[in-house]
């Protein structure tokens, strides 16, 4: 099972997907090969039929979340190498997280610096649909994964703070 998962669900290779189309996709295909289907199976039936399984469940969860599904493109289409972040954002990133340090007792400040990392996530996020979908460049793909991922994790922290 070397098969695209862009291909497994029948999606195009594109980064803005079909959420329902792949979910329905994925429903159809564990119906046929989950391993409760074969519990009266002969061993190697059942050890395919997991293997199988495990394959779709891999897949699904790579197309399901946007930046597991950005990194899949990237590796179909560009070897993967270490990608260094421009200094203008790792200064940035360094400056989020001591305001975030500075402001942990206010949840009024949280909220609102939860509300602008929340923006600078959708404009990164719009960047890499333009930058896969439409530019296939990769290599800046490559830099908004990073910060992509970057940001999520600050926004964890703050999420986590706030609770």
């Amino acid at each position: 099972m070397t098969q695209n998962y862009f291909e497994l669900f029948n999606l195009s290779e594109k980064f803005e997907i079909d959420s329902e189309k792949l979910q329905e996709n994925y429903r159809s295909i564990q119906k046929e090969i989950h391993p409760d289907r074969f519990a009266t199976s002969t061993e190697n039936e059942k050890i395919q039929s997991m293997i199988k399984s495990t394959h779709v469940n891999d897949a699904y969860q790579t197309l399901k979340s946007p930046i597991k599904r950005a990194k899949y493109i990237l590796s179909l289409h560009k070897s993967v190498e270490k990608i260094t972040l421009p200094p203008n954002f790792l200064m940035q990133q360094m400056e989020w997280e001591e305001h975030l340090e500075n402001i942990e007792q206010s949840k009024n400040e949280l909220a609102e610096f939860k509300e602008a990392i929340s923006k600078e996530y959708e404009q990164c996020f719009l960047l890499l649909k333009t930058q896969i979908d439409i530019e296939k460049n990769w290599n800046e793909a490559a830099i908004t994964i990073d910060k992509l991922h970057f940001i999520e994790k600050l926004l964890n922290k703050i999420k986590i703070t706030l609770n």
